[in-house]
């Protein structure tokens, strides 16, 4: 099946030092992997036409398809056009057509058209002009023996009508075909990404369709992928690439949904199953309450919450001793009676609390590492969990609160 591969070059000063975040980008990859074009770079070059010019020779010598948006302007800093002319041994010209309409559009606007605004006509020899509908800077395709080099406004609105309107119907007649790219994210968690890959190894070697992992902290999302003439095809690859992942750590797999946190998936549970949570906090500053609490809009399962440090505890755990000044045989027991104490107080389904260490040094060579206790009581059982650290930095308190629900999710599971 024919395909194109394809980059793409953002040009802008403003960009490249993070002035503006580069939407665009993001924009067109998704629009290329809709229709089958493999995209294998982005680069983001400021306002110079040496280094320009040399990642567009560059990118002519690697790929079918280089699409740049930005610099196609009436400023000095627009350079863009000279820098795509240079690469490709092209002279610009001026394109009538394109400054009768610059024309009649600042005409429309009563606006004076200034001199600098003609070079926004003048496009490299031979290039075949792409109409710009919504503003003046039209862009330009340059067909060389390698490569097709496409050069669009940075303008976002005016970018995305041009690569709609003109630019994928040209992808799609290059390629002669009308391929397709489907993917689909399997979002994990309670498994690191090197177990992930152990499993999936043979799988991550296949070019179609493709399995990769996207790691964030304490997640993994899988991502697949597949390529082929229809969407019902690659629907179809997708479903028994899925069904081997499954196989594989389909345990560890929650939710097909984009972006769904695994807390939002918990709490959905635990309103159907109408489980609710009375909840101690030692040294998280309330990470654990603010997930849970905040994860569905429509229930939360929170009956209390208590954050030590933030105001006095109750009068049923006010004498105990910080953790950070208990051995670790201490802090379990004080984890367990501060969780059945919140269930008896509370009538909550679960007390929960997570009891550890907080000091900013744990963890640094030559000093004693955290740890943090667990502890559920249901009113049957009591069950604990040591976790092997402790302390103050956002990292770690997700890292506590991912065990805390992950814990969580595994009573839920028994329940059954």
């Amino acid at each position: 099946m024919p395909t194109l591969t394809a980059e793409i070059i953002t040009s802008g000063t403003e960009i490249l030092l993070g002035d503006i975040v580069d939407t665009n980008a993001a924009w067109i990859a998704q629009q290329l992997r809709d229709i089958g074009v493999n995209l294998y770079y982005k680069t983001t070059v400021g306002d110079n036409e040496p280094r320009l010019r040399g990642v567009i020779e560059l990118g002519m010598t690697r790929s079918d398809v280089i699409i740049i948006t930005g610099g196609l302007g009436p400023t000095v800093d627009d350079i863009t056009r000279d820098a795509v002319a240079n690469a490709t041994r092209r002279p610009l010209v001026l394109h009538e057509k394109a400054l009768e309409t610059l024309k009649q559009r600042f005409a429309r606007f009563g606006v004076a058209m200034t001199d600098n605004n003609r070079q926004q006509a003048l496009i490299p020899q031979d290039a075949i002009l792409i109409e710009n509908p919504v503003g003046t800077a039209p862009g330009f395709i340059v067909e060389t023996e390698r490569c097709a080099v496409i050069a669009l406004p940075g303008v976002p609105r005016e970018m995305k009508e041009m690569l709609a309107s003109s630019v994928l119907p040209y992808l799609r007649a290059r390629m002669g075909s009308e391929a397709v790219i489907r993917r689909r994210i399997l979002r994990t968690f309670g498994i690191g990404e090197s177990t992930i890959d152990a499993r999936l190894d043979a799988l991550m070697r296949r070019s179609n369709p493709t399995v990769g992992l996207a790691a964030k902290t304490g997640q993994v999302d899988i991502r697949i992928a597949a390529r082929a003439e229809d969407p019902a095809t690659a629907e179809q690859m997708l479903d028994e690439i899925e069904a081997e992942v499954r196989k594989a750590v389909g345990a560890y797999i929650y939710s097909t949904t984009p972006d769904e946190s695994f807390e939002t998936f918990l709490v959905r549970k635990m309103q159907a199953a109408n489980v609710t949570v009375a909840l101690l906090e030692t040294n998280t500053r309330g990470v654990l309450a603010e997930r849970l609490a905040t994860a569905f809009a429509e229930y939360s399962p929170l009956l209390r919450t208590v954050v030590t440090g933030q105001y006095a505890l109750p009068p049923g755990l006010a004498n105990i001793e910080t953790p950070d000044e208990l051995d670790s045989p201490m802090r379990r027991a004080l984890a367990e009676r501060a969780a059945a104490w919140l269930r008896a107080t509370t009538a909550a389904t679960i007390g929960l609390a997570l009891v550890g260490t907080s000091g900013v040094d744990e963890g640094v060579f030559g000093r004693k590492a955290g740890e943090t206790w667990l502890a559920l009581d249901d009113g049957k059982t009591v069950f604990t969990a040591q976790i092997a650290f402790g302390g103050q930095d956002d990292y770690t308190h997700i890292r506590l609160s991912n065990q805390a629900l992950l814990e969580l999710n595994r009573w839920m599971e028994a329940q059954k």
